[in-house]
């Protein structure tokens, strides 16, 4: 059981590592007139998202920087949940900033974390959680808003969007340029 939890914990850093990397390249096409606009009224911009993600990772996970706590509560009373939707109130550094350090909270908690805290108990708004369970259920948040960062700021640059996968028409020679890669790592002798 040991080894699938360590296999877990290495494989749930590493892909949201690879979500908060897509969330960056979304991030640093936004001008400094672009965080703050919205693609519908009641929608959310990449500002509100920001807000939101930080104070979720700070609230979630901030307890649990230092390792696993038992009586960890990851909705603490200092949370103003509401204002992390108030459009307006960052600049784009700050919101940069804000970006930067709830991701530093939720991959330090992570980093933290052991095989044998997965089956431990932390509460959210109360309610009784699995560590397993509250990292699956941020995974799914997490990578939720995400993707809507990349559709909002891929709208807002329409024509000037920079591709964050694979561009169009480009499928073939990617997979061609990965079984390359992967069969010269399988013979390093390999002189072609």
């Amino acid at each position: 059981m040991t080894a699938v939890a360590e296999l877990y914990l290495r494989d749930v850093r590493e892909r949201m590592a690879e979500i908060r990397h897509l969330g960056d390249r979304a991030l640093s096409q936004l001008g400094d007139g672009d965080w703050h606009r919205y693609l519908a009224d009641g929608g959310n911009s990449a500002a509100v998202l920001v807000q939101h993600l930080s104070g979720n990772m700070h609230a979630r996970w901030g307890g649990l920087r230092g390792g696993y706590r038992p009586d960890h509560e990851g909705e603490p009373a200092s949370r103003d949940r509401d204002a992390e939707f108030e459009e307006g109130r960052l600049s784009p550094a700050e919101l940069q900033a804000c970006w930067d350090e709830g991701w530093a909270v939720f991959e330090g908690a992570l980093e933290h974390l052991t095989p044998e805290d997965l089956t431990r108990t932390l509460t959210i708004r109360g309610e009784p959680h699995t560590v397993l369970s509250a990292i699956q259920r941020q995974v799914a948040h997490y990578s939720g808003h995400v993707y809507q960062l990349v559709l909002i700021v891929k709208t807002l640059r329409g024509d000037q969007w920079q591709t964050l996968s694979i561009p169009r028409g480009e499928s073939v020679a990617y997979t061609a340029e990965v079984q390359a890669a992967q069969a010269a790592i399988s013979d390093p002798h390999d002189q072609r």
